[in-house]
Protein backbone atom coordinates (compact mmCIF):
# COMPACT_ATOMS: atom_id res chain seq x y z
CA UNK A 1 0.00 0.00 0.00
CA UNK A 2 1.60 3.24 -1.15
CA UNK A 3 -1.27 5.72 -0.90
CA UNK A 4 -0.18 7.40 2.32
CA UNK A 5 0.39 10.88 0.92
CA UNK A 6 -2.11 13.53 -0.01
CA UNK A 7 -1.46 15.82 -2.95
CA UNK A 8 -2.51 19.45 -2.88
CA UNK A 9 -2.09 22.28 -5.34
CA UNK A 10 0.79 23.65 -3.26
CA UNK A 11 2.73 20.41 -2.96
CA UNK A 12 2.70 17.20 -1.04
CA UNK A 13 1.49 17.09 2.55
CA UNK A 14 2.83 14.24 4.60
CA UNK A 15 0.09 12.49 6.54
CA UNK A 16 -0.21 9.63 8.96
CA UNK A 17 2.99 8.79 10.78
CA UNK A 18 5.28 10.95 8.69
CA UNK A 19 4.20 9.31 5.42
CA UNK A 20 5.44 5.95 6.68
CA UNK A 21 2.03 5.54 8.24
CA UNK A 22 3.28 2.76 10.45
CA UNK A 23 3.75 0.63 7.36
CA UNK A 24 7.41 -0.05 7.95
CA UNK A 25 7.18 -3.54 9.34
CA UNK A 26 9.64 -5.51 11.45
CA UNK A 27 9.02 -9.24 11.53
CA UNK A 28 10.19 -9.65 15.13
CA UNK A 29 7.50 -8.92 17.71
CA UNK A 30 10.07 -7.64 20.23
CA UNK A 31 11.22 -4.92 17.85
CA UNK A 32 9.81 -1.42 18.37
CA UNK A 33 9.93 0.89 15.34
CA UNK A 34 10.09 4.68 15.33
CA UNK A 35 9.54 6.54 12.06
CA UNK A 36 10.92 9.86 10.93
CA UNK A 37 10.59 11.80 7.68
CA UNK A 38 12.90 14.79 7.28
CA UNK A 39 13.89 17.25 4.60
CA UNK A 40 16.94 19.40 4.19
CA UNK A 41 16.61 23.10 4.99
CA UNK A 42 19.18 25.84 4.41
CA UNK A 43 19.67 28.27 7.26
CA UNK A 44 22.09 31.09 7.95
CA UNK A 45 23.64 31.09 11.41
CA UNK A 46 24.39 34.18 13.52
CA UNK A 47 27.80 34.53 11.80
CA UNK A 48 26.24 34.65 8.33
CA UNK A 49 27.39 31.13 7.46
CA UNK A 50 24.90 29.14 5.43
CA UNK A 51 24.30 25.61 6.70
CA UNK A 52 22.04 22.73 5.82
CA UNK A 53 20.08 20.89 8.49
CA UNK A 54 17.41 18.23 8.63
CA UNK A 55 13.93 19.28 9.77
CA UNK A 56 10.64 17.41 10.05
CA UNK A 57 9.06 16.99 6.62
CA UNK A 58 5.52 18.25 7.09
CA UNK A 59 5.04 19.81 3.66
CA UNK A 60 7.28 19.16 0.70
CA UNK A 61 7.16 20.41 -2.85
CA UNK A 62 7.82 18.55 -6.10
CA UNK A 63 11.54 17.96 -6.54
CA UNK A 64 12.23 18.00 -2.81
CA UNK A 65 14.11 15.10 -1.23
CA UNK A 66 12.84 13.44 1.93
CA UNK A 67 15.00 11.26 4.21
CA UNK A 68 12.99 8.41 5.73
CA UNK A 69 14.53 6.87 8.84
CA UNK A 70 13.26 3.89 10.82
CA UNK A 71 14.90 3.35 14.20
CA UNK A 72 14.49 -0.13 15.65
CA UNK A 73 14.92 -1.22 19.27
CA UNK A 74 14.77 -4.73 20.71
CA UNK A 75 12.41 -4.37 23.68
CA UNK A 76 12.48 -8.08 24.52
CA UNK A 77 14.59 -10.00 27.00
CA UNK A 78 16.30 -12.14 24.35
CA UNK A 79 18.29 -11.33 21.20
CA UNK A 80 16.04 -10.84 18.16
CA UNK A 81 17.01 -13.02 15.19
CA UNK A 82 16.36 -12.47 11.50
CA UNK A 83 15.07 -8.92 11.94
CA UNK A 84 13.60 -7.67 8.67
CA UNK A 85 12.22 -4.17 8.10
CA UNK A 86 10.17 -3.40 5.00
CA UNK A 87 9.13 0.10 3.99
CA UNK A 88 7.08 1.23 0.98
CA UNK A 89 8.30 4.00 -1.31
CA UNK A 90 5.41 6.49 -0.93
CA UNK A 91 3.11 7.38 -3.80
CA UNK A 92 4.25 10.38 -5.83
CA UNK A 93 7.85 9.78 -4.79
CA UNK A 94 10.86 8.15 -6.46
CA UNK A 95 13.57 6.32 -4.56
CA UNK A 96 17.01 7.99 -4.82
CA UNK A 97 19.57 5.54 -6.21
CA UNK A 98 21.98 4.08 -3.64
CA UNK A 99 20.38 6.02 -0.76
CA UNK A 100 19.23 3.03 1.30
CA UNK A 101 21.52 2.21 4.19
CA UNK A 102 21.38 0.62 7.60
CA UNK A 103 23.37 -0.44 10.59
CA UNK A 104 24.80 -3.85 9.56
CA UNK A 105 21.93 -4.48 7.14
CA UNK A 106 21.54 -5.99 3.70
CA UNK A 107 19.23 -4.01 1.41
CA UNK A 108 16.90 -5.39 -1.27
CA UNK A 109 14.10 -3.85 -3.31
CA UNK A 110 10.69 -4.76 -4.69
CA UNK A 111 9.10 -3.72 -7.97
CA UNK A 112 5.88 -5.70 -7.45
CA UNK A 113 4.26 -4.06 -4.46
CA UNK A 114 6.32 -5.92 -1.88
CA UNK A 115 5.57 -9.44 -3.10
CA UNK A 116 9.21 -10.30 -3.85
CA UNK A 117 12.61 -8.71 -3.18
CA UNK A 118 16.01 -8.80 -4.89
CA UNK A 119 19.23 -6.84 -5.13
CA UNK A 120 18.86 -3.79 -7.37
CA UNK A 121 20.97 -5.25 -10.17
CA UNK A 122 18.76 -8.37 -10.31
CA UNK A 123 15.37 -6.64 -10.61
CA UNK A 124 13.47 -6.98 -13.87
CA UNK A 125 10.18 -5.44 -15.01
CA UNK A 126 8.10 -6.05 -18.12
CA UNK A 127 6.95 -3.31 -20.46
CA UNK A 128 3.45 -3.19 -21.96
CA UNK A 129 4.55 -5.63 -24.68
CA UNK A 130 5.83 -8.14 -22.13
CA UNK A 131 9.49 -7.43 -22.92
CA UNK A 132 11.66 -7.55 -19.81
CA UNK A 133 14.17 -4.86 -18.93
CA UNK A 134 16.28 -4.01 -15.92
CA UNK A 135 14.32 -2.10 -13.31
CA UNK A 136 15.22 1.48 -12.54
CA UNK A 137 14.59 3.46 -9.36
CA UNK A 138 11.22 4.72 -10.64
CA UNK A 139 10.05 1.09 -10.60
CA UNK A 140 10.85 0.48 -6.91
CA UNK A 141 7.80 0.04 -4.67
CA UNK A 142 9.46 -1.11 -1.43
CA UNK A 143 12.81 -1.17 0.34
CA UNK A 144 13.74 -4.07 2.65
CA UNK A 145 16.55 -4.30 5.16
CA UNK A 146 17.63 -7.59 6.74
CA UNK A 147 19.72 -6.94 9.83
CA UNK A 148 22.85 -9.05 9.42
CA UNK A 149 23.30 -9.95 13.11
CA UNK A 150 21.03 -10.70 16.03
CA UNK A 151 19.80 -7.55 17.76
CA UNK A 152 20.66 -7.84 21.45
CA UNK A 153 18.10 -7.08 24.14
CA UNK A 154 17.94 -3.29 24.54
CA UNK A 155 20.01 -2.68 21.41
CA UNK A 156 18.89 -0.38 18.63
CA UNK A 157 19.88 0.71 15.16
CA UNK A 158 18.52 2.60 12.19
CA UNK A 159 17.79 2.12 8.50
CA UNK A 160 17.03 4.86 6.00
CA UNK A 161 16.45 5.87 2.42
CA UNK A 162 15.79 9.04 0.47
CA UNK A 163 13.01 9.65 -2.03
CA UNK A 164 12.18 12.68 -4.17
CA UNK A 165 8.66 14.08 -4.66
CA UNK A 166 7.57 13.81 -8.30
Amino acid sequence: MKNLAMTTSKGLLLTGLLILGGNAVAQETTIRLEHKAEQWERVTDENGVEQTRLVEATRVLPGAAVLFTVTYTNTGDQPAENVTITNPVPDHMVYVDASASGDSASVTFSVDGGESFSAAQDLLVSDTNGVQRSANVKDYTHVRWVIDNDVASGASGAVQFTAVVE
